[in-house]
């Protein structure tokens, strides 16, 4: 996140809250099959706690980085990327594919629908990681200056619209 402030990037940022949204997801929910084992009733409570958490960090995640891409785009500001910031975002997308691929398994097995909604938001953030590259890409070779805030309002729109479908599907329904 601290790369994406200095590059000035929103889809860089964008990609970053994401992976950071995911991160917190992750950590609620082995908190939450942790405390299972100790007390299973507690779980469901657990289990629509997390649901609701990933619901309301998507929807702020998504506020954020939409603001943020259309002040870019209203100013005309241009990303400034930095190599390790490039590296990183290019790691995820290695690495993050295969996490979320794992996760659904995993929720699949023990039928658990915010552990599902974690895995999305994993493969959601490779998708994001892929798309912030190609818009750095396109900026790069192109001087597509634009590429980079419209890149982060599709992530702004992913995330808002995965945030409903959750909300819809095991939080209110």
């Amino acid at each position: 996140m601290a790369f994406a402030v200095i590059a000035g990037s929103p889809a860089t940022a964008g990609f970053a809250l994401s992976a950071l949204l995911d991160s917190s997801a992750s950590v609620i929910l082995i908190w939450r099959f942790r405390h299972e084992r100790s007390d299973p009733e507690a779980a469901e409570d657990l289990e629509r706690c997390a649901q609701k958490f990933i619901v309301i960090a998507m929807v702020a995640v998504a506020a954020l980085v939409g603001v943020g891409a259309v002040r870019a785009l209203v100013t005309g500001s241009q990303p400034n990327e930095t190599v390790l910031a490039l590296l990183v975002t290019a790691l995820s997308l290695l690495f993050l594919p295969w996490l979320g691929r794992k996760k659904l398994g995993i929720a699949a097995a023990l039928t658990s629908p915010a552990l599902r909604s974690d895995a999305v938001l994993t493969l959601a953030a490779a998708a994001l990681a892929g798309i912030t590259l190609l818009a750095l890409a396109l900026d790069d070779a192109f001087g597509w200056w634009w590429a980079d805030p419209v890149a982060a309002l599709v992530i702004a729109v992913a995330l808002a619209t995965e945030a409903v479908r959750v909300a819809f599907r095991h939080v209110f329904g």
